[in-house]
């Protein structure tokens, strides 16, 4: 039996993450991109999920992956 690696990323990511879709005016995109990338981020998720993150005050820092404050902010913990 082969690892299927395709496969396995697909089941982790839906088993790990939510994904979320918006939408831009057209044209837009070419400008957020460049955007992001001049600000040196490696992805256009890392940039999104960093500025909500400091929108509701996170400071998790980029592509860490880690949401410390996630428990107080959905009412556990």
């Amino acid at each position: 039996m082969s690892f299927e690696k395709v496969k396995y990323n697909t089941q982790y990511n839906k088993d790990n993450y939510t994904e979320i879709k918006f939408r831009v005016p057209k044209g837009r995109k070419t400008i957020i991109d460049a955007h992001w990338k001049a600000k040196g981020y490696k992805s256009l998720n890392s940039y999104i999920n960093d500025l909500i993150n400091k929108d509701i005050g996170q400071e998790a820092g980029e592509g860490s992956g880690k949401n410390t404050d996630d428990e107080k902010i959905l009412g556990g913990g």
